[in-house]
């Protein structure tokens, strides 16, 4: 699930544009193999040696079909659906508060921000009303000093939190008197931690929606750019097809995509049993979040069909690996039969937490073991965004179990820039509008 990587023209391998967001943690190990990169074959499907074979067949024939562009650089158009997108660029660089990034919903993805607090108040901060510019917490924020968004979808509403390393502090908590720590290191979220990236998604669906058919990923509104190094876009096809197996990879067309499960693919879930309807989290969602035991009512592997007690081994108790595996185990399961049963219901409120380590934020680029190095993420995104998404997904099939036809409806959607591919964003807009001109 790490899904940054691409193949060049129609069907560019960006493979990874997923889930470097969505999040997938990968073990690497010293010194790396030849292969480069150790991978954790706890989501181990048989095909997944197939899939890889078959996804490097198509990055091969891209190869040759990338050689006609010049420069590596090509003009793209953009996905039917999507026409606004280019009109609806963010502000220049140098009007964003947590410059060289930017946090903001996804444009015409229907959702509204309710506010911007910090985690200890109920109070909207004025600043951010717009909600055109959200908040990044960089790690450092003491407890109840994180701001966290208040959202809404047509599907969804809760509560977002997101940190990256490194980022820029804001403005808001530079004086702030709780940031002057002693002892930052302390409290530093990002200390002795190899991840880069956290979010957290806290809320309640707005009516019954099967879990089966929630997905999350990255989704793209036209093709990639420079096509990376072979060794490089080979790691990734390893990683996603060892950590993903049930992952939904689109490589042909302008709007390349990759989708999984959402209950498989979020590192930490568990359902919150409430009383009331209030849907605001407090600040627990800043605290460490760990994978309940399956037999707990808090654990998502309560909600599945004939589960009890004796199905769950005496390890599970003390090993948060193995709860975690168990999950994605399960509702890749589940995933793969297309049950509409069970549903997340309107009366719990379920939390997801993603986070992964190969990406540098501050640098965008992708940071992988020696021999490869890092990688820029600039070329490979052709001036788009990474995501932080999940969509309910519902398909329908022929009587041959062929997908006819699919309606998506985003539970949350919001857009990380950096203004590298803020760059090549307008270069790409300026080509259309010139090549419209010239037609």
């Amino acid at each position: 699930m790490l899904k940054q990587f691409g193949l060049p023209d129609k069907i560019w391998s960006r493979r990874w544009r997923y889930h470097p967001l969505a999040g997938i943690t990968t073990t690497t190990t010293a010194p790396p193999s030849k292969e480069m990169i150790s991978i954790d074959d706890s989501n181990e499907d048989p095909k997944t040696s197939e899939a890889a074979n078959e996804l490097m067949t198509v990055y091969d024939s891209c190869r040759e079909l990338n050689a006609d562009f010049s420069a590596g650089r090509r003009m793209s158009s953009t996905c039917s659906y999507d026409d606004e997108y280019k009109s609806s660029l963010p502000p220049h660089p140098e009007n964003w508060p947590q410059r060289p990034l930017l946090l903001r919903p996804t444009p015409g993805a229907g959702m509204k921000i309710r506010g911007v607090r910090y985690s200890s108040s109920k109070t909207y901060l004025a600043s951010y009303e717009e909600g055109q510019s959200l908040p990044i917490n960089n790690g450092l924020e003491t407890k109840g000093r994180c701001l966290v968004i208040d959202f809404e979808s047509e599907l969804f509403i809760g509560t977002a939190l997101l940190r990256l390393k490194n980022a820029r502090r804001l403005d808001c908590d530079r004086n702030d008197g709780d940031g002057s720590n002693k002892d930052p290191k302390s409290t530093y979220y990002f200390h002795k931690k190899k991840r880069t990236f956290q979010t957290v998604i806290r809320g309640r669906f707005k009516r019954r929606v099967p879990m089966s058919e929630c997905v999350t990923g990255q989704m793209f509104t036209r093709p990639a750019g420079v096509l990376p190094p072979r060794l490089i876009v080979k790691a990734a096809v390893l990683l996603m097809s060892h950590l993903a197996p049930q992952l939904q990879s689109r490589l042909e067309g302008e709007c390349p995509r990759f989708l999984s499960p959402l209950c498989s693919t979020a590192q930490t879930a568990y359902i919150i049993k409430k009383k009331n309807q209030t849907t605001n989290a407090d600040e627990d969602i800043e605290d460490e979040l760990q994978e309940p035991h399956p037999s707990a009512p808090s654990s998502f592997i309560q909600s599945l069909p004939q589960t009890t007690t004796k199905n769950h081994p005496m390890s599970l108790d003390s090993d948060i690996k193995a709860r975690i595996k168990k999950r994605k185990k399960s509702f890749d399961t589940l995933h793969s039969t297309g049950s509409v049963e069970p549903s997340f219901c309107t009366q719990s409120e379920y939390c997801f937490e993603f986070f992964q380590h190969l990406i540098l934020f501050d640098k965008f680029t992708l940071d992988f073991p020696k021999p490869v190095g890092q990688h820029s993420l600039k070329k490979i995104l052709n001036g788009q965004p990474l995501q932080i998404l999940a969509l309910h997904q519902e398909r329908k099939q022929s009587e041959i179990g062929k997908i006819v036809e699919e309606e998506l409806a985003r539970l949350w959607s919001f857009d990380i820039w950096h203004e590298s591919v803020y760059e090549d964003a307008i270069d790409d807009d300026i080509d259309i509008a010139n090549s419209a001109a010239s037609q």
